[in-house]
């Protein structure tokens, strides 16, 4: 009779994962090969895998993905990770135990490696309860680097960064720029803009599906009224986000006018759309369903339908005047009870200002180039993310600086985390070097 397991929760599991609370790899996967952790990710609170962004070292092949954690290998199609395209992402599968002894296979058909920690671990399940409960993580060499660092110093060092990654986001869209026509570059990226972390990936899907040439095609000969229901089906048609496509899932039957976008859309017969297991809308304020940001992308293309969505935005940069100022181009991109500011900013310091430098550099805009650089420089911060709460409370003891107070510094970090902290190159990061 095979012996009991002890019940262990996922939460434990957790704790040993992000302290990497094990021996020193490699260790052996249920498929024979063999496994180095480089970096663990960073834990997930939301739906999909357990941690995201990992890097592992699978034979003498480097991987970076996403880690999906269960107490026992079976779980993971007793909760129907197999038939989920969320995760199709993971590159590992952490266990305690492997009951399932075989492969986890992923929604597109592929199979990812198992690694059973039990046998590995560095102490005894009541130790491990222990470290986490005293929550014991790793010290870190930038820990209250920020009170012993002179401001100056890493207002200068975030500064740098946040002025590089400005220069990689502008360096994608001039390739984009080679590849496709601006408007749709733009519009690409506004839609990803739009779609959050959770659902990024599926707005830049859908803009790739429904070019912006069809989007104007179509609506081209409309009036404003009947531009914007058109919009509106156009977009969720293709998404295949409307009621009768999902069987009114994806939480859209308030909509007034759904029947008539129902309609338009039968009527459109566009091919070729997307499904509701394509979005994510799990543990998400209504607000921020991809529903709701359709909506407001509809509003958004029909407000530059006479000026051009290129021309528009650009007539934004233009006429943009660099610090406090700056903000009137976010003016540009909030729609009243569908897309708040917040928002409107992301998409502006991620997007806009990134594009506007590419396509000045594209087109030998020097000025304009000055200009947006100037912008950005200036620009006022945005709310913070999970990377930037991250390393304010590493730096700062769970304290905040006044040192992060535009954009350009909140990207720094930003950069500084994907340059340095998920990989832990700690030795080569300028933040301990000093």
């Amino acid at each position: 009779m095979t012996a009991e397991k002890p019940k262990v929760p996922e939460s434990l599991l957790a704790h040993i994962w992000k302290g990497q609370w094990i021996q020193k790899g490699p260790l052996p996967s249920s498929d024979g090969r063999m496994i180095q952790v480089r970096y663990q990710g960073i834990e997930n609170k939301d739906s999909g895998p357990d941690f995201l962004g990992a890097t592992i070292l699978l034979d003498d092949e480097i991987l970076t993905g996403d880690i999906e954690l269960h107490v026992k290998s079976s779980d993971w199609r007793s909760h129907g990770h197999q038939h989920d395209p969320h995760f199709n992402s993971t590159i590992l599968q952490v266990v305690l135990w492997d009951d399932a002894r075989s492969s986890a296979r992923l929604q597109n058909g592929n199979s990812i490696p198992t690694l059973s920690l039990h046998g590995y671990l560095n102490g005894s399940m009541d130790e491990m309860s222990i470290r986490a409960e005293e929550q014991q993580a790793p010290s870190l060499p930038c820990r209250g680097i920020g009170e012993r660092l002179s401001s100056t110093s890493l207002r200068e060092i975030l500064d740098r960064y946040g002025t590089e990654r400005f220069y990689v986001k502008s360096a994608y869209f001039e390739v984009e720029l080679i590849l496709e026509e601006p408007v749709q570059v733009l519009y690409q990226g506004i839609m990803g803009a739009l779609g959050y972390t959770k659902n990024k990936k599926a707005f830049q899907e859908l803009a790739r599906r429904l070019p912006f040439r069809v989007v104007e095609s179509i609506t081209s000969e409309q009036q404003s009224r009947d531009r914007i229901l058109t919009l509106k089906a156009l977009l969720l048609g293709a998404a295949g986000l409307l009621p009768s496509q999902c069987e009114g899932k994806a939480k859209s039957e308030n909509f007034k006018e759904i029947s008539q976008l129902e309609n338009i859309w039968q009527s459109l017969k566009v091919e070729n759309n997307m499904n509701y297991a394509d979005w994510h809308f799990f543990r998400m304020h209504p607000r921020n369903f991809p529903t709701s940001r359709l909506m407001a992308t509809a509003h958004l293309l029909d407000r530059y339908f006479d000026d051009g969505l290129l021309g528009g935005v650009l007539n934004l940069i233009n006429e943009a005047i660099p610090g406090k100022r700056a903000i009137s181009i976010e003016k540009g991109f909030i729609i009243p009870d569908l897309l708040g500011q917040g928002r409107a900013r992301e998409i502006v310091i991620n997007i806009v200002l990134p594009f506007a430098l590419a396509w000045a550099e594209t087109n030998a805009q020097k000025e304009t180039k000055q200009h947006v650089f100037q912008l950005y420089r200036n620009y006022p911060k945005s709310s913070e993310n999970q990377i930037t709460r991250y390393l304010s409370r590493l730096f700062w003891n769970e304290g905040k600086s006044r040192s992060i107070n535009s954009a350009q510094r909140q990207q720094g970090m930003i950069h500084l985390y994907k340059t340095f902290c998920q990989v832990q190159r700690c030795r080569d990061c300028p933040v301990v070097s000093i």
